[in-house]
């Protein structure tokens, strides 16, 4: 059946291609800017000032990235400073990194557009183009930052630029500055001193078993010292906008389903009212309308079954392909991805539960249409319908 055949095609193509872009940009998101797992010291969540950042040892953070599930660990400092070059001056955040292992998390370097990557130990940074435009700077000034340090100290220092960045969004383009770490703990004066960690894992769906480990390691340290938390806590806006898009998804997946189910009906109504004749010529030759309401029902149900095989087998390779070779996009939709964060390109998901969902939904609109013969039969009045 052809209207089968296309609703399923429809509804789980996009399925895919909406699941697909949800997932795309909270994964973008997860692994490149924030994390799926977040430690720090208590206290921090409810209070982000420099006084909660926390201490760990090295041979911690190692251990933590030997857990099986994990797939990045990156320590963080992350704090607020006057940059000021000449008369010019802007309030800035900064972001201390592992050069190494920000390469790795998020591809950082991809985002240099001139000057040089910053090494482990380098006491240089990479600026936005926005923020070196602002304070007229180019790869190789200076700039000075001040702001306070750990426990009220003063921080003062000249940092060289090493590089220039195209980052994913207005704000961070013309406010973020990246430092490595030993930078940043000289600078606040706290060595060994950490805003908070992030952690990125391989397999979400083993996301609370990770969790559970990373607590026992960090327990072992301090029971009572550090706070470890899972991305629903740390990312509140992106656990709304996943709620937002789940409910969004529902809204378009039930508008499309009127659209199929009608569509269906449209198509049964149309081949019932076609074999009028045929099924009063049956009943008055001695057919019991039980019997052929069966024939009929197992003809309609067989119509279906194929109508779904076939969409599925059209289907399951197109979703396949484009999960791998996403679409490129390019103009304004490019610019308003890369705005977001994300990459500018449209994947497909190809969960299992997407195919499966589709094809039982579509299923039951058919089963629901199978009414409309069964009724016409038991109704037909056989003098009437025989009539050419």
């Amino acid at each position: 059946m052809s209207s089968v055949f296309f609703a399923v095609f429809f509804c789980t193509i996009m399925n895919s291609i909406v699941s697909g872009l949800w997932e795309k940009m909270r994964d973008d998101v997860l692994r490149t800017q924030a994390g799926h797992i977040q430690i720090h010291l208590k206290g921090y969540w409810q209070d982000k000032t420099m006084d909660n950042f926390m201490d760990m040892n090295e041979d911690v953070i190692a251990k933590l990235g030997t857990l099986e599930n994990i797939e990045n660990v990156s320590p963080r400092v992350e704090f607020v400073a006057m940059a000021s070059n000449g008369t010019l001056s802007k309030g800035v955040a900064i972001l201390a990194i592992s050069p190494e292992k920000e390469k790795e998390k998020s591809n950082l370097p991809i985002r240099l557009k001139k000057g040089n990557y910053l090494q482990e130990t380098d006491d240089g940074i990479l600026i936005g183009e926005g923020l070196a435009n602002y304070l007229n700077v180019n790869a190789g000034d200076t700039i000075i930052f001040i702001g306070q340090g750990y426990q009220g100290a003063n921080a003062a220092g000249l940092f060289p630029v090493r590089g220039l960045l195209h980052l994913p969004t207005i704000e961070m383009n013309n406010g973020v500055v990246y430092m490595t770490l030993p930078a940043a703990q000289t600078f606040i004066d706290m060595p060994n001193g950490y805003s908070k960690i992030l952690i990125s894992v391989i397999k979400e769906k083993h996301l609370n078993t990770t969790l559970k480990a990373c607590e026992e390691i960090v327990n072992e340290v301090d029971p009572k010292k550090y706070e470890v938390l899972p991305w629903t806590v740390t990312m509140k806006e992106l656990l709304n906008t996943a709620q937002s898009h789940e409910g969004m998804v529902k809204m378009v997946m039930f508008i499309l389903y009127l659209i199929v189910g009608f569509g269906i009906l449209g198509t049964v109504i149309m081949m019932t009212n076609e074999r009028k004749r045929e099924f009063a010529m049956m009943i008055s030759l001695g057919m019991k309308r039980g019997r052929l309401k069966i024939i009929t029902l197992l003809e309609l149900l067989l119509l279906t079954l194929t109508g779904v095989l076939f969409s599925l087998a059209v289907t399951i390779p197109v979703t396949f392909y484009f999960a791998h070779n996403p679409i490129q996009l390019t103009g304004d939709m490019a610019k308003a991805y890369e705005e977001l964060g994300m990459q500018a390109v449209m994947f497909t998901t190809v969960k299992t539960s997407i195919f499966v969902n589709q094809t039982l939904t579509v299923l039951v609109f058919a089963a629901i249409t199978f009414v409309y013969p069964m009724r016409k039969i038991r109704k037909m009045k056989i003098t009437t319908d025989i009539r050419v």
